[in-house]
């Protein structure tokens, strides 16, 4: 009934109704045919309309839809950087804190190399009395058993001493045990070695030193020639 009168009225705008009126009731037939043909040509265009108004809907959505995810991997983005503008800064303060340690650490060795010097100049003069007592040395790889001709300060004997007593020890245990710095003690171990009084053993880091067999037997007859003297004099008292 809806669409009749939509064609009544699209008739009678376009003048068609009118026309129909000479011609009776085949004019009025024909032109209402001109009018439902018209009808169904302007909805079906109507409808083409509203589906591409329901496309272009769907497209807007999505676009908005993407819009909001975009802004959502630039706040997750944004995170990123912060954390990792945090992360480059520590690693900054801590490499700059080890640097300040080297510096320091640097600064102290030539204050242990004034310290070693020191030691060397107050062992200096028994040096020197050891030098007038024996002028002539021997090579120490050629010296007999019971001879340390060439070991001028306590801290030498110390180190041998303490080598045939205890065994086998690195460089940083030895220099522990008698109380001196790293430096020193890696030179009176170079010094021992180079004169043969110890075996330094290189399939170890850090090499281990150990004395060898002829210093044992001069410490040992040292010892026994020490032992009489106390014994001598107890016997005198």
């Amino acid at each position: 009934m809806t669409s009749q009168l939509i064609s009544r009225d699209v008739t009678e705008m376009f003048g068609i109704g009118k026309r129909s009126s000479g011609t009776g009731v085949n004019g009025y037939t024909e032109n209402g045919d001109v009018a439902k043909l018209f009808f169904d040509v302007f909805s079906s265009r109507l409808s083409s309309f509203e589906e591409s108004l329901k496309d272009h809907a769907i497209e807007v959505e999505k676009l908005k839809i993407s819009g909001e995810q975009s802004k959502l991997s630039d706040l997750v983005l944004l995170e990123r950087l912060q954390k990792t503008e945090k992360l480059l800064g520590e690693s900054l303060n801590w490499i700059k804190e080890v640097a300040d340690e080297v510096l320091r650490a640097s600064a102290a060795i030539p204050t242990a190399t004034k310290e070693d010097e020191k030691e060397s100049e107050r062992t200096r003069p028994s040096v020197q009395q050891s030098a007038v007592q024996s002028p002539i040395r021997t090579d120490p790889s050629v010296v007999q058993p019971g001879s340390l001709n060439s070991i001028t300060t306590p801290t030498e004997l110390q180190v041998l001493t303490l080598l045939a007593a205890e065994g086998p020890k690195s460089a940083p245990e030895i220099g522990k045990a008698v109380g001196r710095s790293r430096e020193h003690t890696a030179r009176l171990m170079k010094k021992l070695f180079d004169e043969g009084y110890v075996r330094r053993d290189q399939t170890r880091i850090p090499f281990r030193y150990s004395t060898v067999e002829r210093v044992k037997q001069s410490l040992t007859k040292a010892e026994g020639k020490e032992q009489e003297r106390e014994t001598v004099s107890a016997h005198q008292a």
